[in-house]
């Protein structure tokens, strides 16, 4: 039979009314809250109050008879602190959980299952413990110490005891189930957020913080470090962490060998190692929190690709844990986003060090078929036909479009890398326009486009690199040009507002929907509005340029633009002091 019917002796006492009053409000009290914490701590304080107790205690247990938590009631939050880890269940506790029957003792030194107090534990004489239990499995104990004006606790505490702990026992079970239902629904959506950031990562040592720090926040726990397999599998690297000190990324001291470590189980097995105590911390190697103390727990997971382990991801815990099976399953499950974004980001450095070097490798015989046009163009005889002129411009020309292509490609693979550095200096915004305007004179003319430049009368200063501001405004400038019919119109303006000034470039082109005026800006893309003919063709990454210069000025450039109508591209920055 269920043991919230199986009814204890019922005491004949006049108090009985008055006590099963206080507990019938107690658990109105309990059952309205859902909070955990909240609920063991509302248990303690009415068990003590009702009890006529100095001092009340909840303890929770798992699955394995483990104190879990440990609530009190009667001493302050000072006090509770200074008695340190919650007991082991060895003494009268572990009695009480084992057994799974109440204990009423007049003086528990005396006791032979008595362990004693721990230092600064208060001094206690009687005890009354009673199991909490559901369904027949106890779940936790309730007790009571040193019962006010009088010696021991009676039969009759023991009762009413009892009967409150059934009624405590449900409303645990609904805190439990209530808790276990929000964390499941925190995690997921962590998980999902977490994937979403790993996943706009391409840089890898972005990408092993990014690892690292989201660890942490899935499990709560203060350190995390991740370590890959070096290329000959003979050792873990180690390339990231959060919360541990003194590591240093790829230093021996710090990488983790096959043979003798966790990282090496967990190659062997292919199987997550767990650690739930320090007695158990040899595998982990000497490694310190950043309070300069060692971790009292560690759980570890395998980074695969494919079924291989390529590397671990570990997380600490400063005191012992139990990880439970849910949090194993999501930690690896993470584990193996992280692994997908790893290998994205291995393909991905792959391939713009291809882009990169042939970039490279390409510069000198363009440039030499660039000299060799000009030189050839200059040194043409006078009466040349008129088509071999042509194809001689045609091969200085398309050479001079190739040579903007590569530097493209080199100067996006530059600032994706965090190479670029700017230098500053205090600069006229104005002039760096006219002067971008300038270099694109022939552009515009040979499609017998207007450009006209709307001057307020002011001078804004900016705190910018020439060069590469003025880099942005000729991309800008050259897009304007490419999606502007011929004899259309381009125009400029300024837009003043405290702290900031705003360029804006105005074409006279097919427009933008809206879906696709974010997406302008991914390198690569190109728009499918217009007609792709050789006058609009490009790299696509004159935008993706712009934006990552005008991001580097702690600016901002975005585009607003209706089909039909053009569109506008604004860049904004912040006037210098």
């Amino acid at each position: 039979m269920n043991d919230f019917f199986s009814s204890p002796s019922v005491p004949g006492n006049d108090d009985i009314i008055s006590r099963l009053q206080a507990i019938s409000n107690a658990f109105v009290a309990i059952t309205s809250e859902l909070d955990l914490d909240v609920v063991l701590q509302k248990i303690a304080d009415t068990a003590r109050e009702v009890g006529k107790a100095h001092y009340a205690a909840m303890g929770v247990v798992d699955e394995n008879g483990k104190i879990t938590s440990f609530i009190t009631s009667g001493i302050t939050k000072e006090q509770r602190e200074l008695l340190g880890e919650p007991p082991q269940g060895h003494g009268l506790l572990g009695l009480l959980i084992t057994e799974g029957q109440p204990l009423r003792v007049p003086n528990i030194a005396e006791h032979p299952r008595s362990c004693g107090f721990p230092p600064n534990h208060p001094p206690m004489t009687s005890l009354l413990g009673v199991p909490v239990s559901v369904q027949g499995r106890v779940t936790g104990d309730l007790y009571l110490t040193d019962k006010i004006g009088s010696v021991a606790f009676t039969p009759e505490d023991e009762w009413w005891l009892t009967i409150f702990a059934r009624q405590a026992a449900i409303a645990i079970e609904n805190a439990h189930l209530y808790k276990k239902a929000r964390i499941a629904q925190q995690r997921s959506q962590t998980m999902a957020e977490l994937t979403s950031q790993l996943n706009q990562s391409s840089q890898p040592e972005e990408l092993f913080q990014h690892i690292t720090r989201a660890a942490c926040t899935l499990l709560e726990l203060p350190a995390a470090a991740l370590y890959l397999l070096n290329q000959s599998g003979s050792r873990f690297d180690f390339e990231a962490e959060v919360g541990l000190r003194n590591l240093s990324q790829h230093s021996l001291d710090n990488a983790l060998p096959i043979h003798g470590s966790a990282a090496g189980e967990v190659l062997e097995k292919g199987l997550p190692v767990i650690i739930e105590d320090k007695a158990e911390l040899e595998i982990m190697g000497f490694i310190q929190l950043e309070n300069g103390e060692q971790p009292r727990s560690m759980l570890m997971v395998p980074i695969r690709r494919g079924t291989l382990v390529k590397g671990v991801i570990a997380v600490y815990g400063s005191r012992p844990r139990r990880f439970s099976a849910e949090e194993e399953t999501i930690l690896q499950a993470f584990a193996d986003q992280a692994a997908l974004a790893l290998e994205k980001a291995r393909l991905y450095q792959q391939k713009e060090e291809f882009l990169s070097m042939t970039a490279h490798d390409l510069r000198a015989p363009l440039t030499a078929i660039k000299m060799s046009a000009g030189l050839l163009e200059v040194s043409l005889p006078s009466d040349l036909p008129a088509p071999l002129k042509q194809l001689v411009s045609n091969i200085g020309r398309n050479s001079e479009r190739l040579n903007t292509m590569l530097e493209d490609l080199l100067d996006f693979s530059r600032l994706e890398q965090g190479r670029v550095v700017l230098k500053l200096e205090r600069l006229e915004l104005t002039e760096a326009l006219s002067s971008a305007v300038s270099a694109l004179a022939p552009l515009f003319e040979e499609k017998n486009q207007q450009i006209e430049l709307k001057h307020t009368g002011g001078k804004f200063w900016v705190l910018a690199d020439r060069n590469r501001l003025e880099q942005a405004l000729v991309n800008l400038l050259t897009n304007a040009n490419k999606y502007t019919p011929e004899s259309g119109r381009v125009e400029t303006a300024y837009m003043h507002e405290p702290g900031w000034v705003t360029v804006e470039i105005t074409d006279s082109g097919p427009g933008i929907p809206k879906e696709e005026q974010n997406l302008i800006f991914n390198r690569y893309y190109r728009r499918s509005v217009h007609d792709q003919s050789r006058l609009t063709t490009g790299s696509g990454l004159g935008l993706p340029i712009a934006r990552s210069l005008v991001e580097l000025h702690k600016g901002q450039l975005w585009v607003e633009s209706e089909p039909g109508q053009g569109s506008t591209f604004k860049l904004r920055l912040p006037i210098a002091e």
